[in-house]
């Protein structure tokens, strides 16, 4: 993939990030919101840690961040923490693993990468270039790419689109499972979560997500 394609998926990966961040946002009520972005980045900085390709350089800034937002206010035992935890968990899992064109195998070659002019726009920002007239270009840019991956915010693109695959199969299923329950593993140690509740919402996760994939013509 070229500089300019890998700013590209960067531009757009970024966007769709940044509404799920949004839209888990608008589930708690505003005095949970403090703590629906500390769960981000401490759910963020857990998987870093456990994905090989994340550079060092991110590891240590999640974790930094984290520590940073702990030291303005830590959560100790509060319920409500624990319990926006959890749910953050249980709907990164989901998003990770629901039958979007994002999570196809396809994404990349749908949105014609080589053909965006996203890349170079969003290569400036991460130079430095933070403006706002910046920022609007690239998600309206970002926004008209999207159009060729009509299915982004759904989950049974399965069955509205004969060439959907999704990223991962039932063998690499296994391993995705098997991160989270490290880390809600690590939370119930830090933060006192309910392993047993996350763990729950894991195997309707699964079961559902084997249904779908079974269900697929080239499964």
């Amino acid at each position: 993939m070229s500089d300019a394609s890998t700013y590209s998926l960067l531009a757009v990966l970024h966007e769709l990030n940044d509404r799920e961040f949004k839209r888990k946002l608008a589930m708690f009520p505003e005095e949970l919101k403090y703590y629906v972005i500390l769960a981000g980045g401490i759910i963020g900085a857990e998987l870093s840690k456990r994905v090989k390709e994340t550079p060092e350089a991110v590891v240590r800034d999640g974790g930094a961040f984290v520590s940073g937002m702990i030291n303005i206010s830590a959560p100790n035992d509060d319920d409500a923490f624990k319990g926006v935890l959890e749910t953050s968990l249980i709907e990164t899992i989901k998003y990770e693993l629901r039958f979007s064109c994002m999570n196809c195998r396809r994404f990349n070659e749908c949105l014609d990468l080589d053909n965006l002019k996203i890349g170079s726009l969003f290569e400036r920002r991460v130079r430095g270039d933070e403006t706002q007239e910046l920022r609007r270009e690239i998600i309206s840019e970002v926004a008209e790419a999207l159009v060729s991956t009509p299915y982004i915010d759904d989950d049974n693109a399965q069955k509205k689109c004969d060439k959907f695959v999704h990223q991962y199969d039932v063998v690499a299923l296994g391993e995705v499972f098997a991160r989270y329950s490290e880390i809600a593993a690590a939370l119930r140690k830090e933060y006192g979560i309910d392993y047993g509740t996350v763990l729950q919402h894991m195997v309707d996760i699964n079961m559902n997500f084997c249904e779908k994939i079974n269900s697929l013509p080239n499964s």
